[in-house]
Order: structure tokens, then C-alpha cells, then sequence
């Protein structure tokens, strides 16, 4: 043990004492940690740029003129078809709902609710033909499935009224599951919709 130590101690004065051997090392140390930590940093700078990049491809650019007037379009598409879901909602709910013990006012009321379906469905279907030419066809053909999914709501409503329907009083005040079903249906194309459109928004950028 004390040969080696020897040797060490002479080694140590050879290169200058372990002042400059706690320098060298403390040194590499550093530039070893900066070198890590500058690629890091430029790893996290290349992601950045390239989710900045990948935005700018994904936005689309028109003027403020044709921005306010998609805007407007959607606006009214929104507010009619609002309305029409609703007013489906009411006519066959998805759900659990009361209905008036006596047949006289459950048929006034069912009359009261087919005709403002029939309203809300012929308001839609009029305010989606005069916006086609300024909308895109993937949402125009979204809001004809929706449309299509009402208009069988209505068929199964008021095929109980056909005087060929044979079926007692009670089979006349109810309808079929899948009715009910497809009201579920309406609600969640609608959601869908409407979600298309806030994404198409969120990417326009006016020029």
C-alpha cells in the first residue's frame, strides 16, 4: 500500500496536484451536461416548429368579406336545425316523458307536436337548400342524413293515423323501439355536425 501510494502521490505532482485534476474533471463535467442539455433544448425547439409549421399548413386563409358570410351561413343553419332536433325530441323522445291520461288531450297534443316538427323539418330543409352553393358537401350531405333520419320519424308517427293501419287504440298511442332509437341517433349526428363546423371555424384565418 504505501508503493501505491507513492505512485499516486507522485502522479499528482507530476500533473500538477489534485487541484488541477478536480479542474479538469469539474470541467469535462460541464461541458458534457451543456452538450445534453443543448440537445435537449433543440429537440424540444424542432418539436415546436414543427406543431407551428403543421398549423399554418392546416389553416385556411380567405378574406374577412367571405369569413362573415360562412359565419352567417352556419349561424342560421345552426339556429334552424337547433330547433328541428328539438322539436323531433319532443315528438318521439329517447327518453321516459309523461303523456296526458286522456286520449282527447294526448291526441291534441300529439297533433300539436307533429305539426311543429313538420314546421322545424320544412324551416331546415329550406334554409339547407338556400346555403348549398356556400357550403361544403360534407356538410351538406351530414345534414341531409339528419334530414333523412327525421323524415322517417315522421312516417313512423303518422303511420298510426293511416286509416289502413289495423291495431288497437293502445298499439296506435305507442311506436317502436327503433323509433326511439333513432331520436338518440338525430342527437348524436347533430352533436357531430356541429362539431365539424367549429373545427372548419377554428381553422379559417382571415387574410
Amino acid at each position: 500500500m504505501d508503493e501505491v501510494l507513492k505512485v499516486v502521490l507522485e502522479l499528482v505532482a507530476a500533473i500538477g496536484g489534485i487541484g488541477v485534476i478536480f479542474t479538469a474533471v469539474v470541467g469535462f463535467s460541464s461541458a458534457f451536461i451543456a452538450e445534453k442539455l443543448q440537445k435537449k433544448y433543440q429537440l424540444k425547439l424542432n418539436e415546436e416548429l414543427e406543431k407551428y409549421k403543421a398549423g399554418l399548413t392546416n389553416k385556411i386563409y380567405i378574406s374577412k368579406t367571405k369569413f362573415d358570410a360562412e359565419f352567417e351561413t352556419y349561424r342560421r343553419l345552426s339556429e334552424v336545425f337547433s330547433k328541428c332536433v328539438k322539436a323531433f325530441n319532443i315528438l318521439i323522445p329517447s327518453g321516459l316523458t309523461s303523456v296526458p291520461a286522456d286520449e282527447v288531450k294526448r291526441k291534441e297534443l300529439d297533433e300539436k307536436n307533429h305539426r311543429e316538427a313538420v314546421n322545424a323539418y320544412v324551416a331546415a330543409q329550406d334554409e339547407l337548400s338556400r346555403s348549398i352553393p356556400f357550403i361544403s358537401q360534407e356538410i351538406v350531405d351530414k345534414y341531409e342524413s339528419l334530414l333523412k333520419l327525421c323524415s322517417l320519424q315522421l312516417w313512423d308517427f303518422e303511420e298510426r293515423w293511416n286509416v289502413s293501419f289495423i291495431g288497437s287504440e293502445k298499439e296506435k298511442s305507442t311506436l317502436s323501439s327503433e323509433s326511439y332509437k333513432r331520436t338518440t341517433k338525430i342527437n348524436d349526428e347533430f352533436i357531430e355536425i356541429n362539431t365539424n363546423i367549429r373545427d372548419y371555424l377554428a381553422r379559417l384565418d382571415v387574410l
